[in-house]
């Protein structure tokens, strides 16, 4: 379950505009961008945003660098603060929405220590119940050792973080310790995505709680995810029914697995018979994911799952098991279905994220 959302500054939150102030402290707008592009190429922003030593004693380093810009410099270093504009359009009010909704947010940033004189400036960052800054702990996104920082500092679970970010190997980065990730371009869009992401985690749920209620195990995955391909919730139980107990309870492929391929089918089986590509897409797809079900699980089988052995899983009944409490107890199959659905959700999501991959325009900016 998503309960933490975590916030870049930079382009999340707040925007900033370098040239806006280099261009008043430079004589011409040429030597702007050739100190730009020294201060990002030679790495002087990261050794800012990560602080090993204070600002202005990098500031001077910078200026003993740099020693055509020795003025400049120095002004840049005391201007710093301008380059912020202001919050980003939509960003406060829809953290107020958020907040009342009983999300935690959090802020997760690349800034030197100036970073308190905007905090001051901007009433979007009091919504923020803590926030953690790269000079502060002199790591820098999209180290993996800052995003563990966050998670130790606040106690949060990186399962249940979306971290938003205007730049695409920061979120990588946040993905690959284990959380989500939107790639920030806009207000909408991020709701946009959070949403789609929260709608999807809430599907894992749903499967569990179908199983609860006496649903087989393909019934329970496939009725969790069906409304998505505009599947009748009925007509999705029906077409479950038949693989619960390892199909018709012959304990043969488990039902919760028979789910995942049958998700599979519907998001992006190939309905042309001659469509050979789209139907080795949707075999690759099915292969990969039930590769992580028997990783995770030992066993795509279900007398496996259950151990059972020898005249128990010969002579296997098609008498539906009576769902008493004794059942849920001692069956792991609610952890199977659970197991099923939170495979299919992260396909899901994996899919969103590539999504956003293919619209995120490259930015020129490191922050």
């Amino acid at each position: 379950m998503i309960k933490n959302l975590i916030f870049d500054f930079g382009k999340v939150l707040v925007d900033y505009d370098y040239m806006l102030v280099l261009d008043q402290v430079f004589s011409t707008h040429g030597q702007s961008v050739d100190f730009y592009n020294h201060l990002m190429a030679e790495g002087w922003n990261k050794r800012l945003d990560r602080e090993d030593k204070p600002f202005e004693a990098i500031i001077d380093d910078m200026a003993e660098a740099m020693p055509q810009y020795v003025d400049e410099i120095h002004k840049f270093g005391k201007r710093y603060t301008e380059f912020v504009i202001g919050e980003i359009d939509g960003m406060r009010s829809l953290l107020e929405r958020l907040k009342q909704e009983g999300y935690r947010l959090f802020g997760l940033t690349n800034w030197c220590s100036k970073v308190h004189v905007t905090m001051k400036q901007y009433p979007i960052f009091e919504l923020l119940e803590g926030r953690l800054v790269s000079s502060e702990e002199h790591l820098i996104k999209p180290e993996r050792a800052i995003y563990e920082r966050m998670c130790e500092k606040f106690a949060l679970k990186p399962e249940e973080c979306v971290f938003a970010d205007d730049r695409m190997d920061n979120i990588e980065a946040a993905r690959a310790y284990g959380m989500r990730g939107i790639v920030f371009r806009d207000a909408r869009q991020y709701e946009a995505d959070l949403r789609r992401i929260l709608d999807i985690e809430s599907r894992v749920g749903r499967a569990v709680d179908n199983f609860m209620q006496g649903y087989g195990c393909c019934q329970s995955v496939v009725a969790a995810f069906a409304d998505m391909y505009g599947l009748d919730d009925n007509l999705a139980k029906r077409i479950g029914a038949g693989f619960g107990g390892g199909v018709g309870r012959m304990r043969m492929m488990c039902g919760a697995v028979s789910g995942i391929v049958t998700c599979v089918g519907l998001d992006c089986g190939q309905t042309d018979g001659a469509d050979r590509d789209g139907k080795s897409a949707c075999y690759k797809v099915v292969q990969d994911l039930l590769a992580k079900s028997k990783e995770q699980n030992g066993s795509l089988i279900c007398a496996e799952i259950l151990g059972l052995k020898g005249v128990e899983k010969a002579q296997s009944s098609y008498v539906a098991s009576a769902r008493t409490a004794e059942y849920y107890k001692k069956r792991p199959c609610a952890a199977k279905v659970e197991s099923a659905a939170r495979i299919f959700a992260d396909y899901l999501e994996d899919k969103l994220f590539a999504e956003e991959c293919a619209a995120d325009d490259s930015k020129t900016v490191y922050r």
